[in-house]
Parts: structure tokens; sequence; C-alpha cells
């Protein structure tokens, strides 16, 4: 079964909590191992990076243990994706993190945890990336890498719109101009599909 998480903030609101431990069993949190993948982040022009290590608070509040927390950069060594029972893709700038994932062909990679039932969960740009385009975090996160192909993974059918609570132009704006289903990702909330 394919367990996937989309947030925007990581998961932060109890309730939502509390769904997410229909995914984990919360008693079994604090064994599970998780790949902490903070890629996107290096793609960030902000000095101010505050916010990562408010994320990883959310990671140690769901109660996975530090020492079961190993955090990853993709391209940076090989690694054993079925040694972790979870995947945490922090946000960052989107464009940066496609363009690592594709030039290191982590697409497979990802891919082929979520088939076997490696719970992935996604942060912002995290999310973004499983969605048919990338493309809609323009004009947000800014494409320094000079990216052209725009298609994001294709693990979930739509377009991914994290912040959603801060975009309502934008998203109206979308909606006029596409007819693919949109995943609406609010700062405190997020969804959770599993197949």
């Amino acid at each position: 079964m394919k367990n996937i998480v989309l947030t925007s903030c990581g998961i932060i609101n109890e309730k939502f909590k509390e769904q997410f431990y229909g995914v984990i069993n919360k008693e079994e949190v604090k064994n599970k191992k998780i790949l902490y993948i903070t890629t996107a982040s290096d793609g960030e022009n902000d000095s101010d990076k505050s916010w990562m290590a408010d994320e990883y608070k959310t990671i140690l509040d769901l109660g996975f243990s530090k020492e079961n927390i190993h955090e990853y950069k993709i391209g940076q060594k090989e690694i054993n994706i079925n040694d972790f029972d979870v995947i945490y893709m922090m946000g960052g700038n989107t464009f940066y993190l496609m363009d690592m994932i594709r030039k290191h062909n982590f697409d497979k990679v990802i891919k082929k945890a979520i088939d076997k039932g490696t719970i992935y969960i996604g942060s912002s740009a995290g999310s973004i990336i499983l969605g048919n385009s990338v493309e809609y975090a323009l004009p947000f996160d800014e494409n320094n890498v000079d990216l052209k192909d725009f298609s994001g993974l294709r693990i979930i059918d739509g377009i991914i719109i994290p912040h959603a609570n801060r975009k309502e132009e934008f998203i109206r704006k979308v909606k006029e101009n596409i007819d693919e289903e949109l995943y609406l990702l609010y700062d405190e909330n997020g969804i959770i599909i599993q197949k």
C-alpha cells in the first residue's frame, strides 16, 4: 500500500497528527527509521533558515527518535532506501530539488520506496514534486537552476499547491487556466493518500 502525506509545513496540527497515526502506529514511531532529505533548502537564497529548525522539531514532536533520523542530501552518497521506514522530503526551492532529483535519478528511488510501502511525507516543495507539474511553484520559488522541464514525478495525478491559505488570488487564476485536479495544502493541515 502506498502511504503519502502531503503538507505545507510538516505535521503540526493535533487533529492532523491523529490522522497521521492512522498511517503509522503512534507507539511504534520511536523505532521507525526516517530518511530526512534537506536538499531543497540548499536552493534557497534566503539566509534565514530558522524554519528548518522548526520543521525538524515537528518530526521530533511526532515521536521519532533523534537517533533514527538520518539527514541526507540527494547526490551526497549512495543510500539503501530499504533501511528506512519513512522518507521526509523537506521544503525549500522546488526547482533546485527537481533538478537534483533528475541529475541523480532519485525519482526511481522515491518511486521504488513508495511502491514498497515506505511512508512518504512531503513538506512544501517535497509535496509539489509528486504532482504532474512543478510549474506552479513559480512565482513563489526562483528557478535559479534554469529548469526547462516542469514535469513532476506524477505519483499524484494533479497539481499540488502548498501554503494555499496565502495564495487565494493565485489559486483562482490557476483554476481558470487548467482542468487538472488541484491538491490545496493549508499550512496547518495536510492530505493523506493511501492506495
